[in-house]
């Protein structure tokens, strides 16, 4: 049910899920415990619109994300669940370019960067590596 560390699949992109994952904990967390801290420095450009219910509903989507990326980083044969867990960074960076371009509610630079860079870094590592990952177990 919870994974092994031992059974962790060969290669690096598993673990950089996997510590995606236990960074999104960390962040799901951070919403709930302190909702006006990290968020509103993710959202600088219009700090006054988070509020401790969007904090939460952040955490919510974090720790959804969470749980993807750790199931995944263990089952990375499993075609259905790779696929989830990409479109997973897909919406993320999704949100955090539109936040930054569209709505101008987050800045470059900020903390927003991170999380960017993670996103995208999973997207492309994960189609260049989905072949392996899903044909060669």
């Amino acid at each position: 049910m919870f994974g092994g560390l031992l059974a962790i699949p060969a290669g690096g992109l598993p673990k950089f899920i996997l510590l995606s994952a236990f960074f999104s904990v960390f962040n799901t967390v951070q919403c709930l415990v302190a909702p006006l801290g990290m968020t509103r420095r993710i959202y600088s450009g219009q700090p006054q619109q988070v509020t401790p219910l969007t904090s939460h509903v952040f955490a919510a989507w974090t720790a959804l994300s969470a749980v993807l990326r750790y199931k995944c980083a263990f089952n990375m044969g499993n075609e259905a669940l790779y696929d989830i867990t990409f479109w997973s960074y897909v919406i993320a960076g999704t949100h955090f370019v539109s936040e930054i371009v569209v709505f101008r509610t987050s800045r470059i630079p900020g903390p927003v960067i991170s999380t960017f860079c993670v996103a995208v870094t999973s997207i492309l590592w994960m189609i260049m590596e989905r072949d392996f990952y899903i044909s060669g177990f």
